[in-house]
């Protein structure tokens, strides 16, 4: 007995693991494909801040407001009521004068299914400018990182210049020792001290370039501190380019608020062409004669004639909405363009930092090594400052390249929208 509910068991065990197999598989691959951007960019909270605090977004939230307005406008439609009123004196030859008047009100009436469209219409505007937030705030997000990282580039190039300084100062100070024991010569003292020179007034120039970025920084983005000299490894995101490029078009803020301003165009379309048949104008009139002696109540109907504007009107709506369907097609190409090299850069970044990392390295290395000859009276000091320069240029490609590569990330994350998203927007797009 103890036996068959084992093996029974088993196969409820067994079952159970292979129905979840698919979940666990599904999780899985939402895992690889979950994208962390790289550690060096600023704090997610800061950055919402500084980009919902951008005047361009501001500017496009402000459109917003108004295509909401606008959508208000076109439900109400544009028929009002009118009042009229009018006074007269009639004389009749050899008989009394009379006094008359007249009042009157009336309305236009839109015809069925043009309020339909109206609201339709204005819908799809206000769907147009939420899109256009979004791509102010892209927009925005691409000049974050522009700056952010052009002040990282010019802090490690100030950094790296600022260490081979201290290191030439210690170089120096060997010369110094060598020359006084009578180890070295006076010259090789002198080719010292125009080597930290040289290091420091590059060093000196450096320290100019990222101040004036951290300026530009500060001004464009005041709400972000100030970034942390911390080191951030690249690493590339899971998928290919394919992958990317999808990405990268399926929440675009750009392509969905042209084709949502392409929708417009064709319901204005219609709308232009639904008034071939105009509006008719309903009217009360009432009006007293004679003194009063006789009372008018009447009703009257106005219907415009329609002429070859409208026609015209509707065709222009239509140019327009072709136009705009081409721009999206345009658009679209750009964009997968633009994805693709996004991923290109962020895979060739990642190798060929790797590659001249491990070059710094090799080159650090022996530049240690030349110092250590040069103190032992093994090697020149010519040689020795050829592998300190050697070591720094090393040094300087290598940490150029590692920003560069997370700069490539972080801006393929930030297009595929994977990146300083505002609460419940990856919602919105998850069905587009």
């Amino acid at each position: 007995m103890k036996k068959e509910w084992a093996v029974g068991s088993g196969r409820r065990v067994l079952g159970g693991a292979i129905r979840l197999a698919p979940c666990l598989f599904a999780l899985g691959l939402a895992g690889a494909a979950a994208a962390q951007p790289p550690a060096d960019l600023p704090p997610e909270p800061v950055a919402l801040q500084a980009l919902t605090g951008h005047p361009k977004v501001r500017a496009a939230e402000a459109g917003a407001r108004a295509a909401r307005a606008e959508h208000e406008r076109l439900r109400a439609g544009s028929h009002e009521f009118g009042l009229r009123l009018g006074g007269a004196r009639r004389t009749v030859n050899g008989g009394p004068e009379a006094k008359e008047w007249e009042a009157g009100l009336e309305r236009g009436l839109r015809l069925p299914g043009k309020a339909r469209l109206d609201d339709a219409i204005g819908e799809r505007g206000v769907q147009e400018a939420q899109e256009r937030v979004g791509d102010a705030r892209h927009e925005a997000g691409r000049q974050l990182l522009a700056s952010w990282y052009a002040w990282r580039q010019a802090e490690a190039e100030a950094r790296l210049w600022r260490g081979q300084a201290a290191l030439l100062a210690e170089q120096r100070r060997i010369v110094e020792v060598r020359v006084k024991r009578g180890d070295a010569a006076r010259m090789d003292a002198l080719q010292a001290e125009a080597a930290l020179a040289q290091a420091d007034a590059a060093a000196r120039q450096a320290e100019a370039r990222r101040d004036q970025t951290a300026a530009e920084l500060r001004a464009r983005f005041p709400e972000l501190p100030a970034p942390s000299a911390a080191a951030a490894e690249p690493a590339l995101p899971e998928g290919g380019e394919a992958d990317w490029v999808a990405h990268t078009l399926e929440h675009n803020h750009e392509l969905l608020a042209l084709r949502r301003a392409a929708e417009r165009l064709r319901l204005a379309t219609r709308r232009a062409e639904a008034d071939a048949l105009p509006d008719p104008t309903l009217g009360l009139r009432y009006a007293s004669e004679r003194d009063g002696e006789e009372r008018v109540l009447g009703l009257s109907v106005s219907l415009p004639l329609p002429g070859a504007a409208r026609r015209a009107q509707a065709r222009v709506w239509q140019g327009q909405a072709e136009a705009m369907a081409e721009e999206e097609a345009a658009a679209r190409r750009s964009l997968a363009a633009q994805a693709a090299g996004n991923w290109q850069r962020a895979a060739s970044g990642v190798e060929s930092w790797q590659r001249l990392q491990a070059a710094a390295q090799a080159s650090g290395r022996h530049a240690e090594l030349a110092r250590r000859a040069y103190e032992l009276g093994e090697l020149g000091l010519t040689e020795t400052l050829l592998a300190r320069r050697g070591a720094l240029e090393a040094q300087l490609a290598a940490e150029q390249a590692r920003l560069a590569a997370n700069e490539a990330v972080a801006r393929l994350l930030l297009d595929a929208h994977r990146l300083w998203l505002p609460g419940g927007e990856a919602g919105e797009h998850s069905g587009r």
